[in-house]
């Protein structure tokens, strides 16, 4: 496949090479330049500072409103936050070529191309979506509770919904890469589109990642490289100057401070692809995970999840009052929440929540971001146990219990919090 020409400038692709990556060792990883003065501490936990991994209070996250601000947004990290000028900053597209499709011997074995973020802001449509990212860590405490695993030990507020804005990635593509439709048709099964930062990790040269070419060409996939959430320019946290967003997937795709998109024959070889986010076998341990990672497919679509946000667990509740429970659930691939239901006897009745907000993109139709919902219960005379579960519009389910793998990876058992009554005497 040769490149097509681009809307901005296009150099020769003997010219074009993106800056060579090295390995750096965790200990010479440098911590000293993070965006701290940004962040508002007192609205998260905080996991760890370096790098920065935290999550909002639930009670705030659902309070925050169907679009979260960027300050509650959960905050998820791997390495230090890289501090890139919006002007200097340049992202290289590349093709690998493949010999079942291309016999050119000559030809380099990836062309590459390079965008400026002027290009990126200028040349192409602008889109947006409101879409939920959910790291496909959270509720890796009911996964802990369990067993042991392996990561951060998040609760359940790393999902937050936002909007965003850029151009969406199969326009690029199509014009810089020159994706036409009849190649695309001949690549669709086993090409993927990997995607690597600008950043600095200890696991890898960088943070990595890809999905599969039919997600990134599907228009009605809304993959976009957003420069803008919730109408702003994302922060150095969120992903500055660039991101990928990848709507209905586990937020490991959507990588932040996008620095090269490769359209290539396999899925990424980045350690975040092949050897992290991925459901092992329930034998799978500390012991024996080195030799179980090519074993397990890698996370793409997120699974249905809903979570009680409010009230929180061993939360105090006036027994003679009215108790309003709220929470959020999410749906992968572009699927509704079709329904929302509570026990409060401990998963012995089920009643559906009593108003439920979800609303798909207005030009595809998919339903990207969460739904919020709310369900008031007259009183709680004793103490008590409440369970939320949800379905989406295919059907789906969720679990009664934790089903644990070692990564500690897309839990979504039924959400259960129990509260304690107050009871009141009146004079």
């Amino acid at each position: 496949m040769n490149f097509q020409h681009s809307h901005g400038d296009n150099p020769h692709t003997s010219h074009v090479h993106p800056p060579e990556k090295h390995h750096i060792h965790e200990s010479q990883l440098d911590y000293s330049n993070e965006p701290t003065p940004t962040r508002s501490l007192s609205n998260f936990i905080v996991h760890c500072h370096t790098p920065f991994n935290a999550e909002p209070q639930l009670p705030l996250l659902v309070n925050s409103g169907q679009v979260t601000p960027a300050n509650v947004f959960f905050k998820r990290n791997h390495g230090p936050i890289p501090d890139i000028a919006l002007d200097d900053h340049k992202v290289f597209i590349g093709v690998q070529q493949n010999p079942q499709y291309y016999f050119n011997t000559e030809s380099p074995a990836i062309e590459w191309r390079q965008v400026s973020m002027y290009d990126i802001m200028t040349k192409w449509p602008k889109a947006t979506i409101t879409a939920s990212l959910q790291c496909a860590g959270n509720r890796r405490d009911g996964l802990a509770a369990v067993k042991e695993v392996k990561g951060v030990i998040w609760g359940a507020g790393t999902t937050s919904n936002a909007v965003w804005s850029g151009p969406r990635l199969c326009d690029v593509l199509q014009d810089v890469a020159g994706v036409s439709l009849d190649m695309l048709h001949d690549m669709i099964r086993d090409f993927h589109v990997a995607f690597e930062a600008d950043d600095h990790v200890h696991e890898d040269v960088c943070y990595g990642s890809s999905i599969p070419l039919r997600k990134a060409m599907d228009p009605a996939g809304d993959v976009i490289l957003a420069y803008e959430m919730n109408g702003k320019p994302l922060s150095r946290d969120h992903g500055f100057p660039l991101r990928v967003i990848v709507p209905g997937f586990i937020g490991a795709r959507s990588v932040k401070y996008l620095q090269k998109i490769l359209i290539q024959p396999q899925e990424s070889k980045s350690f975040f692809q092949r050897h992290d986010y991925k459901i092992l076998p329930p034998w799978v341990n500390h012991d024996n995970v080195d030799q179980s990672w090519d074993t397990a497919a890698s996370l793409t679509e997120m699974n249905i999840q809903c979570v009680i946000c409010t009230p929180t667990e061993q939360q105090v509740v006036a027994s003679s009052k009215p108790v309003t429970i709220k929470g959020y659930a999410i749906a992968g691939g572009g699927r509704a929440v079709y329904r929302v239901e509570i026990s409060i006897d401990g998963g012995h009745t089920w009643e559906p929540v009593d108003k439920m907000e979800q609303k798909p993109d207005k030009k595809s139709g998919m339903y990207w971001a969460w739904a919020l919902w709310e369900k008031t219960v007259p009183r709680m005379n004793k103490s008590t146990e409440i369970i939320a579960r949800a379905y989406d519009s295919s059907g789906n389910v969720q679990p009664e219990f934790p089903i644990w793998n070692y990564r500690g990876v897309m839990n979504n058992a039924w959400s259960r919090v129990h509260t304690l009554p107050i009871f009141q005497h009146h004079m």
